[in-house]
């Protein structure tokens, strides 16, 4: 994988990241989410900004890494969900995710090295 691919992998996993954390602060400060609630919710403008650029960046994701590498490699985005929600959300971590995350992270490091 090329430093230019990693790193463009990694703004778009990050902005992934930002715009899930974000759009579910917005949905639980909105309460009843309707179309006029979200919009209001800068949490949910942000999230929604950033899901817009992390697409952005994956388009030039794929230009430069095969499919095969770029789409398993983006599940990362799934670990760094998970600690970000234990930590700005306050949602629990337990033995079974952090299962999980060893899962994913070998999957990720298998196809990493193919």
């Amino acid at each position: 994988m090329s430093l230019k691919g990693a790193l463009l992998l990694l703004a778009t996993v990050s902005f992934t990241v930002t715009g899930q954390i974000l759009m579910k602060k917005g949905v639980t400060a909105a309460g009843n989410l309707t179309a006029k609630t979200a919009l209001a919710s800068p949490f949910m403008i942000i999230g929604i900004l950033c899901y817009i650029s992390g697409f952005l960046v994956w388009i030039n994701v794929l230009s430069i890494l095969p499919l095969s590498i770029a789409y398993p490699s983006s599940s990362i985005s799934y670990v760094l969900v998970i600690f970000a929600s234990a930590i700005v959300l306050g949602e629990p971590l337990n033995i079974f995710k952090a299962i999980g995350i060893a899962f994913i992270l070998a999957g990720v490091f298998f196809i990493s090295r193919s």
